[in-house]
C-alpha cells in the first residue's frame, strides 16, 4: 500500500491528537478505513503500532509534568491490561464484518451522546431553570 502526502499528514495530525488524549486513534482508524485500501484488521494493527511511540512519549511527559495520578493508575492498570488481552483475542476471533459493525455502532453511540449533551446545554442556556 502506498501512502500519499495526505495520508502521511493525517497520521501526523492524528498522532498530535492522540498525544493530547483527544481520540486521535479513532480518527486515524476512520481515515485508514475510508481513505485507504487497508482491510479493517490491518488498519487496526497499524493504528495500534503508531500508538506505541505516541503513548510512550505522552506518558513520559505527563509523568514529568506531574499530570499522571499514580493512585488512579494503580487502580485502573490491571483492568486496562485485561481489556487489552480480551480485545486482542476478540480481534483475532471475530469476523471483520462484525468488527466493522461494532466500531460503527460505537461511533454512532458517541455521536448521539455528544449531540444530546449539546442539545441539553443549549436548552439550558435558552431556557434557564429558575
Amino acid at each position: 500500500m502506498d501512502f500519499n502526502f495526505l495520508s502521511v499528514f493525517a497520521v501526523f495530525l492524528c498522532s498530535i491528537l492522540s498525544a493530547m488524549g483527544l481520540g486521535g486513534g479513532s480518527l486515524l482508524l476512520l481515515w485508514l478505513l475510508f481513505f485507504t485500501d487497508l482491510p479493517q484488521t490491518e488498519a487496526q494493527a497499524l493504528n495500534l503500532f503508531l500508538f506505541l511511540p505516541t503513548a510512550a512519549l505522552s506518558t513520559y511527559l505527563s509523568y514529568k509534568n506531574h499530570l499522571l495520578q499514580t493512585s488512579a493508575l494503580k487502580q485502573t492498570l490491571p483492568f486496562g491490561i485485561l481489556g487489552c488481552v480480551l480485545g486482542s483475542a476478540l480481534n483475532t476471533l471475530l469476523p471483520t464484518e462484525l468488527l466493522k459493525k461494532g466500531f460503527a455502532l460505537f461511533l454512532l453511540w458517541i455521536a448521539i451522546k455528544e449531540l444530546y449533551s449539546l442539545w441539553k446545554e443549549r436548552k439550558e442556556k435558552t431556557f434557564p431553570q429558575a
